[in-house]
């Protein structure tokens, strides 16, 4: 169970009518109806200048305005705004610290939009595609409204000609409407998490943990920033995953984590300086084809909705380690150009090979030497020494018409040279390696990069990786078009693209108030093998390879090349979605996936139909539905499967933002019947029901 500590100030107040939120009108002394016409009120026609303006709803009488008289008030005092913006905010900062996954070097971004908000008549076009739930299409409404004259209240902003209503909403918590002055404000923030359930991406049952997790406390991490004003801030991390030791720096008394010192808002004349960043930093260049640098996968990640890709480079206190930055940033806009560079050093793990070569790099949970079968012959831990740098370069021709240009290399200490036979595959199944219709995608494996080289930038360098990329956005009112082109330079010829692998992915997003559509396509080569690769895609690489099979590897342990690999499939296919909330009460939600596994041209489909019903605001129900197939070559192929999935959950929400939930779940899935297992060899005939899982399953649970 987390144990969740924020520290923050805490003042009394009354509510601010033309601040507040549903949640807080619903703490008045009001009927539902009241609360539901008050808000609205306040969001369509608002600011509420006087406080008998409410009379002006027909569900108010002077007995009602008599009671809310004491415990509200129009505006908020500035003295009280920023000690009690998170404490307002609390049940998001909350979800937020306890996060794992691509989006959690964000948050730190997140909070300090809570705690010190900017004037949104100066948010820029990254400030607001920061932002979960914000699209193409809501950022440069608000730009172009910014142009039109000052945004002074809310419902100036609203007004803004297609802006969504659920663009808005995700929003207006992060900015303010006077005009605010960061330098005068200093502010600390800590968190530390500590949890006994295993990481999303830890040992799975065919692994194994390698040590008792009995002897080791829990999964521990600590975050503490501290921020001067607007200039510059500093921020510290420490994380430790269940069932490691802790770990120290060579002095031997210091946790060895994550620092950070990020000087922002500087000006060198026309220059800007939107950050430069000392120590553990991220990178995000465009749809994620070329660099993106994070440990998690998310499958069907595009960007939209609550899976931000913010362009940028951003101070990182995050649990990605692996692939994690350690160097020096630096951000800058000047006029309609924006750019940032980069230059990083950092020890990575990596499985290696006897010749002092490595065959690839390796993300593991927990990190450790010691496999599922003892010591590994050969150390996975700090293998690698890897310089990366690059940049990106965007220019904006108009708001919403942006082009874009990537690219970065990767230096080596060791040469790579995948040697998976020899190093990874164990000896008496090296025979599976290839040849087993069970792991008929094991051709990713075999395409994966090798590389001997040198540089002159690095005297140690024996292998490099480089890849360029170009992208664009193109918004034309409330239609967004977004893609990203990029090429693996294999034969280390910048000059001849020729024979390089390369990736795409293209996007069209439609947007109207309460509805919207989200048109995806991918086109990734086999060979292009890229460890910063964030794109979209349905699988992480190595899905359906040999590398799933751990009985079949050296040790377990290295089954985490598969189970912990952040990269996409190499996939071509194409995605939809839709959002539409038809009736106050009722949102419905569809996305249809089809592609093709690039690596043995296997089909998948999938459709995912939610329905979400809410009768009043304390009371959600939801159904969701999917169905899941792989197709064959032909009524004998044994890897053919359907899947069908329902999941109800009832919803009730208590106050302080506790809430007890519900859970029915009914699934079924069916394989191809093993024809050697359900043919009676001397009838010819016999039920097919061994080697079939078509049988049913349920499951009822309840959450608090």
């Amino acid at each position: 169970m987390p144990i969740l500590l924020i520290f923050c100030v805490l003042f009394s107040q009354k509510i601010a009518i033309n601040q507040a939120t549903l949640e807080e009108f619903q703490s008045l002394p009001l009927t539902q109806k009241q609360a539901d016409a008050l808000f609205e009120f306040v969001l369509f026609q608002g600011p509420v200048n006087e406080i008998y303006d409410i009379l002006k709803i027909p569900d108010f009488d002077v007995e009602t305005l008599n009671r809310l008289k004491p415990l509200v008030t129009l505006s908020k005092e500035m003295q009280d705004t920023k000690s009690s913006r998170l404490q307002d905010r609390y049940q998001k900062v909350e979800n937020w610290t306890s996060t794992e996954g691509a989006n959690e070097g964000l948050i730190e971004v997140w909070l300090d939009r809570l705690s010190e908000p900017i004037n949104v008549n100066h948010a820029t076009y990254d400030d607001l595609m920061s932002l979960q739930n914000v699209s193409p299409v809501d950022a440069v409404s608000v730009i172009k409204r910014q142009k039109e004259g000052s945004i002074d209240y809310p419902k100036a902003l609203r007004g803004a000609t297609n802006l969504s209503y659920w663009g808005y909403k995700n929003m207006v918590d992060f900015f303010t409407y006077g005009e605010h002055d960061p330098r005068k404000t200093d502010h600390f923030w800590y968190n530390t998490t500590y949890k006994t359930v295993p990481s999303t991406n830890s040992f799975d049952e065919e692994v194994g943990t390698t040590t008792p997790l009995s002897t080791h406390p829990g999964n521990l991490q600590h975050k503490m920033i501290y921020t001067s004003g607007g200039s510059w801030k500093l921020g510290y991390a420490y994380h430790r995953q269940m069932g490691e030791q802790n770990r120290y720096t060579s002095s031997g008394y210091i946790p060895d984590g994550k620092l950070t010192l990020t000087f922002r808002n500087l000006s060198l004349g026309n220059l800007k300086v939107n950050r430069l960043i000392l120590g553990n930093f991220s990178a995000t260049m465009g749809q994620g084809i070329v660099f993106e640098s994070t440990d998690f996968f998310a499958p069907r990640r595009s960007g939209y909705g609550w899976s931000r890709r913010v362009v940028g480079v951003f101070p990182d206190l995050s649990q990605s380690y692996e692939y994690g930055l350690n160097g020096l940033a630096l951000q800058t806009n000047l006029g309609k150009v924006d750019a940032f560079g980069f230059v990083s050093m950092n020890a990575r793990d990596a499985v290696t090979n006897a010749d002092s070569t490595f065959s690839s790099l390796i993300t593991l949970y927990p990190r450790t030497d010691v496999g599922y079968n003892g010591p590994l012959l050969n150390p996975t831990l700090d293998q690698v020494n890897e310089m990366t740098y690059g940049g990106n370069f965007r220019y904006s021709f108009t708001p919403g018409m942006i082009v874009g240009l990537s690219s970065y290399e990767s230096l080596y200490d060791k040469e790579l040279s995948p040697q998976i036979s020899k190093t990874i595959i164990a000896t008496d199944a090296e025979g599976k390696y290839l040849t087993s219709i069970g792991n008929s995608a094991d051709t990713e494996i075999a395409a994966m990069y090798a590389s001997s080289a040198e540089s002159p930038l690095w005297k140690n360098t024996k292998a490099m990786r480089r890849v360029y990329g170009l992208d664009f956005t193109a918004v034309i009112n409330n239609l967004a078009l977004q893609g990203e082109y990029g090429v693996l330079d294999k034969d280390a010829t910048i000059n001849n693209f020729s024979g390089d692998p390369r990736a795409f992915v293209g996007s069209a997003y439609l947007q109207f108030n309460s509805l919207n559509f989200l048109v995806v396509y991918r086109d990734y080569d086999l060979e292009f093998d890229n460890p910063y690769q964030r794109s979209f895609s349905n699988y992480q690489r190595f899905k359906g390879t040999i590398f799933e099979d751990t009985f079949y590897l050296e040790d377990p342990i290295y089954g985490f090349l598969y189970s912990s690999a952040a990269q996409p499939q190499a996939e071509r296919g194409i995605y939809f979605s839709s959002r539409y909330q038809f009736h106050r009460q009722y949102v419905v939600s569809t996305d249809f996936d089809t592609w093709t596994r690039v690596a043995d041209n296997a089909r998948y489909y999938r459709s995912v139909v939610k329905l979400q019903y809410r009768p009043v605001f304390n009371y959600r129900f939801n159904i969701r539905q999917k169905w899941q197939m792989r197709g064959g070559y032909n009524i004998l192929d044994p890897s053919t499967f359907y899947s069908r999935e329902t999941i109800v959950r009832a919803q009730l929400r208590l106050s302080r933002f506790d809430n007890l939930e519900l859970i029915y779940v009914n699934s079924t899935v069916d394989f191809t019947n093993r024809r050697r297992l359900t043919i009676d060899p001397t009838t010819g005939r016999s039920p097919a029901l061994v080697g079939s899982a078509g049988t049913g399953s349920e499951a009822v649970g309840f959450k608090v």
